[in-house]
C-alpha cells in the first residue's frame, strides 16, 4: 500500500484550505497547484498499474484522530 498525506493548499483539496488562492501572484499559484494535481494523478495511476493500493489522507483529515485510526485500521483489513 502507498499512504499519501497531502498538504490541502498544496494538493488543491475541496476543502476550505485547500480553496484558498493567496492574494499575490494568483497566476503562478493557480498554475503551481494544477501542476500538483495533474503530477498527483498521474502518480496514483502508475502506482495502480504497478499493483499498489493508494490512498490519499488529507492534512485536514489529521484533525479527527479518531475517524482518521478508523479509516486506517480499515484500509489495513482489506
Amino acid at each position: 500500500m502507498a499512504l499519501f498525506v497531502n498538504g490541502c493548499f498544496w494538493h488543491g483539496h475541496d476543502c476550505q484550505r485547500g480553496a484558498r488562492i493567496p492574494k499575490n501572484n494568483v497566476e503562478y499559484w493557480t498554475k503551481k497547484i494544477e501542476r500538483n494535481r495533474a503530477r498527483d494523478k498521474e502518480t496514483l495511476i502508475s502506482l495502480q498499474k504497478l499493483g499498489w493500493r493508494v490512498h490519499v489522507v488529507w492534512e485536514c483529515e489529521l484533525k479527527d484522530h479518531e475517524r482518521l485510526q478508523a479509516d486506517i485500521q480499515a484500509l489495513m483489513e482489506e
